[in-house]
């Protein structure tokens, strides 16, 4: 008895072939998609973390400098103005004993820092010579009746309301900074603003 052989051979069609071509390439775009975005989400928290961190530094030097708020060289009170949205104040910047006018002011969505150095005796200080920086970017306000300034008096112990506008500054002892800035510049990679705020004691004045 004569035995029947199949004439068909083992291995795969062109179209089997074909198939697992294009599902081996949809794995590696899916893959490739996965793993550029876990490195555009690492890169953005990076970039807020470190962002925020500048940010957090900048609000320390800030309070270092008006917790050191003294008469200026002139003799003049420690503070020289105090506004919901910029608040200038005499210390030694450079704590060399030196007495500086410093001015933190909000425009055009930006924190900066104008610096002015006495000069002349009796010491003055000439708006001509302020040095100007730029010290945080896209601040905001957190509302509409929360001030990037706040100020508080001698009867504050960590509640009740700022003082009212238009403020007298022989009456300030605390100086509440409030405002939200988007820590994240990509436009491509947006992210939620982050919350800054703190409550300084102007250590010069506990006793006035």
């Amino acid at each position: 008895m004569k035995k029947k052989f199949s004439n068909r051979r083992g291995g795969f069609s062109l179209i089997e072939v074909l198939i697992v071509i294009v599902i081996a390439a949809s794995v590696v775009i899916v893959v490739s998609n996965f793993g550029t975005n876990i490195s555009g989400l690492n890169g953005l928290i990076t970039n807020e973390l470190r962002s925020k961190a500048d940010i957090s530094q900048t609000l320390s030097i800030m309070a270092n400098e008006i917790r050191s708020a003294e008469p200026s060289a002139a003799g003049a009170y420690p503070i020289y103005a105090a506004a919901s949205s910029s608040f200038t104040f005499y210390t030694s910047a450079h704590q060399d004993g030196v007495i500086d006018q410093i001015t933190y002011y909000l425009a055009s969505s930006t924190l900066w820092r104008a610096f002015i150095a006495p000069t002349g005796t009796p010491a003055t200080y000439p708006t001509s010579s302020q040095v100007i920086n730029d010290e945080v970017d896209n601040v905001s306000l957190v509302s509409s009746s929360t001030p990037l300034f706040s100020y508080y008096g001698a009867s504050y112990v960590g509640s009740g309301s700022p003082l009212s506008s238009p403020v007298a500054v022989a009456a300030v002892r605390l100086v509440g900074i409030t405002f939200s800035s988007q820590v994240n510049k990509n436009p491509n990679q947006p992210a939620s603003p982050q919350y800054f705020s703190t409550i300084i004691d102007i250590r010069n004045l506990d006793s006035n």
